[in-house]
Parts: C-alpha cells; structure tokens; sequence
C-alpha cells in the first residue's frame, strides 16, 4: 500500500512504507507511470556504514500534499520532506539531519521511462551538475543544492547500480543505455535534492538552475499554499480529504481513480482512469467546497473529449482515449449496452451542481449540444413499455441490468438536463426531459420496489416490456435514491431501505458497510457471517442518508473512516477481520465521499 502522495496537476508521486518512490508520473496524472514496478531507494553511509531505509523504521506521513519521513540510525536522526512544487512540473526534497560524523546520502533512481524500459538513457552531466534520463520527449533532471559527491549509471537488468551503493561509494560510470538506472550521493547534513520533469534537455536545465537558486522559496511557498487551501477545513481527513482530491485533478483535467500501482498484481492492470462517474462525483463535491477553478478544466474534457453520441464509455486514459474495458460488444443488442449509463446520467447532474454555484454561461454556450444529446440518449435509450432504461452494466462493472442505481441517476440527469434547457430557452427539450425524469422516478417506483421486503432490488432484467429477472441482493448502491434525491428523505420507501441495507450488509467485526451480501471482490479467507469487505464509499453513504435524519450517527461513521485512515491517507475497502486497508490506496472516491459527508454535516 501507499503512505504517501504529492501532486501539482502535472507531476505526481507515491511512496511506499520505506519512503521510496513507487509511481511517478507526467505530464498526465495516470498516464506515463515512469516508476512502474520500481522503487527508487534512499540510502544513507554514516562514519562507514551504510543502509537502506527498508531496514530502519520509518515514520511517513502526509501533510496536505506534502509527504514526511523520519527515523534515526547510527547516532543521527534525519527528516525529509516532498513537495510538488506548483510551479513546475518538479518533486522538491528537504533533507535535514542532526548528529555527528561523516554522512552521505544516496538516492537510487529506477526509471522506466514511458511506462517501459527500453531505450532509455541516463548520463552525468559536468556543466549542471546533475544526473539526467531521457527518452523522446520525455526528460527527467536529478540534482541538489549541495554538490554531487558522486554518481554512476549502470544495467538494471544486473543490478550494476544499486550493487554499486552498498559500500557508499558510487563508481563515477558517466553514462548508460538501454535498460537503465542511476544513482547520486550527496555529502551534506541539510540540502534540497531535485526531480525535475521536462520535455527536453534545455527545459529541464533552466528549471533545475532557478530551483537552486530558490530552493527554500519553493519549498516553503507550496507549504503556504497548501496550509492556504486546506484552512477551509477543520477537520484533519477533510483537509487531507480536500488535498487529495486536489491533487488528482491533473493540469489537462484528467481526474484518476487512484494513482496506486499495488492493484496491478490482481489483474494486470491498475485504477490510473478517468472513470467518468468517480471522476464526476469527485468534482461535485470539490464545486461543493468551492473550488470550481479546478474541476472546470475536467468538465471541459468531459464534455469536449469524452462524449459521443450521447453517452460516456466504461474509462479513459487521462489524454482522453479509451481505456482499457471487459464490458463486451456482444451485449449490444436491442435490449442493452456495454456502457455503465450512470456515467453519462451523473456527469450531467455533477455538471448542473458545477454551474449552479460557478455561473458558468462560457463553458454551457460551448456544451450546451453534448447535454441535450446526452439527455435525447437517456430519453430514447428506455423500455417503451415499462419506461425503464435499458440494460446496461452496474457501477461495480460487474452485471448487466437495470440497476435501481442507475436508474436514480437517469433520474437525476433527465432533472438536471431540464434546468439546462430552462437556462437557454430550449423549451420542448425542457418539458421532454422533465416528464420522462418523472416517468423513470415512477418506474422506479413501479417495478423495482421490493414491497415485501422494503427494499429496492439490486437490479432486474427487461425484454420488451416484462421483468425476466430479478435480482434481490441486498445492495448498497440501492442508497442511489439518497445521492441522487429521488424520493423525500422521509418516505417509507427509503427509510425502509436503508434499514435493510444496514442490517444485512454491516460488517460486524471491524464495522462499516459492505457492497453486497456475498460480494467476492477482494476475498481474503473464510467469511461466515461476513457479507463482505467495508468499503469506506458504501459507509460513507450511509452517512449522508443520516446526516440529514441522525447527526450522531453520521457523526460516529465519520469517526469510523478516521480511525483507518494510514498516514491520511483512505483505501478502498479494508480487511474485515482486523480493519486493515486493501485494494488501492488513495482511492480518490473514499476521499471525495468523506469530504462530502463532513461538508453536509458542517
């Protein structure tokens, strides 16, 4: 798992439990992993010693988007600090240390450029006085305030590189190619040391020349920043919660769903998407503290990039291509799509909450077309009979039906696309979007309500007008209707609901909320009497139904979250046997949806 993160919208960073850096990205956030599968290392040579960090205690912990390290060793106690700095695409390092004696610094630079490791270069180089790889466009500088001692470039395929550290003494090789790595030691107690990305040799070496000249500015004036943003807050998670989210909103405004590479032992893949209903719902609840500056340029990409023929695909790579997806083509039929409709149903409603608060006429002159194809999809794309909406995937990408979670956020969509065409004076659409959200509320009402039981069904299937399944899972996502203020929060349908919701999916070990009964996703040993691992998004669901009927309870479920956070830091589901994080971490939705709780509650 990750103890740490640092981003300014154009570079990013995680480290591991050691400090060392275990993915590196730019210029997209999610795209271009640079360190994948790779741990750049720290060393430290005191009076003739040396060690890795791996072998000492290290304490790492966030700081908004700054990430601390601590631990002592042979006498001297030391402190680092990273930061990406806001003003360009670079990782800043303080280094401060107490104690006597000779000390030298390593620091073990695994690059695989590009997300690959061929072709790659890395050379020393005399006039700056740093150590640089390179491979097309992408170039990345290492240097310091203080002098490089020494350095060396060698074959990582043979370990020539970090063979070479173990004695503290680095072999002076000047250059290397192909499969590559570098190390530079610094012998100072108290420095700043340097990752600079760029997208070629003179970038990189202007940018590198202002930060020694400034280093102390530039590091202190993002601490500035980031104490500045996160003082809306009063929370320590929400503040973390809030930088978090902020530092997922890349530059061209991609929004990841986690930037954590660990997930790619499961499957092969990673969360380094924009899912456009994660993606959404963080930018909601970032417009709902107010800072539309920033999930502007996401909704410009959204609305400009990723639409098409009225409907959002599964993911996309943060450059805006399609992503990687297991929904197949052959469920294209006349009764169902290999789409998850509440993408393209919640993007138009965070969209609707985005302008209500930022006014923002500019951007809906320019997208007003892709709303009203989108809200035409949703009005065409539905049973004639029934007027549900057709079959597509749920939103955990596993089941094609129709979803009463979807099926509140088409609501939701039809509502916010109506308000769209008021503002214009688009009235036919206006009085079309409304009645159908209206006739999709009833359907809802109609064919999913399990009356019985007194609670929605997980989904059911159509064709041609007739329920051909159904689904009666107990189903959090069923808590949809709240999200997405279907119903009154008082109506016997939706206090019904999510009392069944929380007696039958609370896991009773470790508390919190599961997906599903039986859920399997992440399964880790026997799970009698266990309906699945807590995921801190479902409880925090929870949370917002009683923040508006129960403020203590609300309140202890923010407390729940707290208690396991990691260094800040929240993953999507825990261990449900000792409470301990699993999956990717961050997950920015954990954090959105806990920001958006305590907001709700404050």
């Amino acid at each position: 798992m990750r103890f740490g993160f640092t981003s300014n919208g154009s570079i990013a960073s995680l480290y591991d439990k050691n400090f060392y850096i275990r993915e590196l990205y730019y210029p997209y956030l999610g795209q271009y992993n640079h360190a994948v599968g790779s741990f750049f290392k720290v060393g430290l040579w005191h009076n003739g010693n040396f060690t890795w960090l791996e072998h000492l205690q290290v304490d790492v912990k966030m700081r908004d988007l700054i990430v601390d390290a601590k631990f002592s060793w042979d006498g001297v106690d030391v402190t680092m600090s990273d930061v990406a700095i806001f003003s360009y695409p670079a990782i800043i390092r303080k280094v401060e240390t107490k104690g006597d004696g000779l000390i030298r610094y390593i620091f073990y630079h695994d690059f695989k450029l590009n997300g690959n490791e061929i072709g790659d270069t890395a050379f020393y180089d005399p006039t700056l006085d740093a150590v640089i790889h390179y491979k097309g466009k992408t170039w990345f500088l290492m240097g310091s305030t203080s002098p490089i001692y020494e350095y060396t470039m060698g074959r990582r395929d043979k370990q020539e590189v970090l063979k070479d550290c173990e004695d503290g003494t680095l072999s002076k090789n000047s250059i290397a190619q192909g499969s590559v790595a570098s190390a530079i030691s610094i012998a100072s107690p108290s420095f700043y040391y340097f990752i600079i990305a760029g997208e070629n040799y003179d970038e990189v070496a202007k940018v590198f020349k202002e930060m020694k000249e400034n280093a102390k500015f530039n590091y202190e004036k993002n601490e500035r920043y980031w104490k500045s943003i996160t003082s809306s807050q009063e929370d320590e998670l929400a503040k973390m919660s809030l930088a978090i989210s902020l530092g997922h909103v890349g530059d061209k405004g991609e929004i990841p769903a986690s930037l954590d590479t660990d997930i790619l032992k499961f499957n092969l893949d990673t969360y380094a998407y924009i899912w456009p209903r994660d993606a959404s719902l963080t930018a909601n609840v970032l417009d709902m503290a107010g800072f539309t500056a920033f999930t502007r340029k996401f909704y410009e990409i959204l609305f400009t990039k990723l639409f098409k023929n009225g409907y959002l695909f599964q993911k996309y790579n943060p450059d805006g291509t399609w992503g990687s997806t297991w929904h197949p083509w052959t469920v294209r039929t006349k009764k169902s799509f290999n789409i998850q409709e509440d993408e393209t149903s919640t993007a138009i409603w965070a969209f609707w909450n985005y302008f209500e608060r930022s006014r923002d006429y500019d951007l809906l002159k320019k997208v007003y077309h892709v709303i009203r194809d989108a809200a035409n999809f949703m009005v065409s794309f539905r049973d004639e009979k029934t007027g549900l909406p057709l079959e597509t995937f749920d939103l955990w990408e596993e089941k094609l039906g129709v979803h009463t979670y979807t099926v509140a956020s088409v609501y939701a969509g039809l509502v916010s696309a109506s308000k769209f065409a008021e503002i214009v004076g688009d009235w036919e659409n206006m009085s079309k979007w409304k009645d159908t959200a209206n006739q999709v509320k009833e359907a809802l009402k109609k064919f999913l309500f399990d009356s019985e039981r007194g609670i929605f069904f997980k989904y059911v299937n159509l064709d041609d007008g007739k329920i051909t399944n159904v689904d009666k899972t107990v189903e959090s996502s069923t808590l949809g209707i709240v999200t997405f203020q279907v119903f009154d929060i008082n109506d016997p349908m939706v206090e019904s609901t999510v009392k069944v919701v929380e007696e039958k999916l609370w896991v009773k070990n470790v508390g919190g909320l599961a997906r599903y009964e039986n859920d399997y996703y992440q399964k880790i040993g026997d799970y009698k009497d266990i309906p699945g691992n807590p995921w801190i998004i479902t409880t925090m669901w929870l949370a917002q139904y009683y923040a508006k009927k129960n403020k203590d309870r609300a309140i202890q479920l923010l407390d729940w979250a707290r208690k396991h956070a990691v260094s800040g830091l929240l993953p999507e589901q825990l261990n449900p046997f000792d409470g301990s994080p699993l999956s990717v971490t961050p997950l920015l939705w954990s954090h959105a949806e806990y920001l958006k709780t305590y907001i709700m509650l404050k």
